[in-house]
């Protein structure tokens, strides 16, 4: 997961405090690139579980052990936290810079840190009840395709998987980036605010915090779900319960 946030997470933070003038085709790419990479590097040690979302839908759907969850997202949000204050690290000068020139009082607004270190949907585009049921179509569509491409049963070669699994959220960010920054992952988007809490945005970093920690779950288990009981049976050869 700190590949992840290091990748997608840190090439936010170029745009925004770094001027590196990349456009969302640019970041959702990074942000697909880095996904695959992180596949590529854990599936084999702990099954790229990269995301309490998807874990919680392979919990429910798949038959994912439930006294693992705890762990396995421990640890993901604890390698997001890490890549998150690495991030911060790399960019502290920027932000500073940012804020200066923009007279932005740290801690007053969301505005400087939201997509690189924690999210919060464009108010002018969606409520927050809009921005959860984003969060839960975009999540249901990942999570659906992840256990389509995954399906042991299925015909995609192991070593295509993480490719478009990247695939699926380049493409969902370029639809749901503008939006909400397309969140899908819980820990991507808690670690960061742990990191934006502790430099100085205080309560303010905890804005929305919610909507990018049900939306994503919520949309998950349904994805999941909807692969595992009504598609996946359509299919000649393969059942529910394989």
């Amino acid at each position: 997961t700190g590949i992840i946030v290091h990748g997608g997470c840190g090439v936010v933070a170029a745009c925004k405090y770094a001027s590196s003038g990349m456009g969302l085709f640019g970041l959702a790419t990074v942000w697909g690139v880095s996904v695959a990479l992180a596949i590529f590097a854990t599936r084999d040690i702990s099954g790229a579980h990269l995301n309490p979302a998807i874990s919680c839908s392979l919990a429910a759907n798949a038959g994912f052990p439930v006294e693992e969850l705890a762990p396995y997202v421990g640890a993901q949000v604890c390698g997001a936290t890490f890549a998150g204050a690495v991030n911060y690290a790399l960019m502290a000068a920027g932000i500073a810079s940012v804020e200066s020139v923009q007279k932005i009082v740290r801690g007053t607004s969301t505005a400087t840190f939201a997509g690189a270190f924690g999210m919060a949907p464009t108010a002018a585009l969606l409520s927050p009840a809009g921005a959860v049921l984003a969060e839960v179509w975009a999540t249901s569509v990942l999570a659906f395709l992840v256990f389509a491409l995954t399906d042991p049963q299925g015909t995609v070669p192991r070593d295509a998987a993480p490719v478009l699994i990247g695939s699926v959220v380049a493409v969902l960010i370029t639809i749901f980036g503008p939006l909400t920054g397309c969140g899908m992952n819980p820990a991507r988007d808690l670690g960061p605010r742990f990191v934006s809490f502790a430099a100085g945005w205080g309560s303010v970093a905890w804005s929305h915090w919610w909507i990018y920690t049900l939306g994503p779950v919520v949309g998950a288990v349904l994805g999941g779900a909807f692969y595992t009981f009504a598609f996946k049976p359509l299919q000649p050869g393969r059942d529910s319960d394989a």
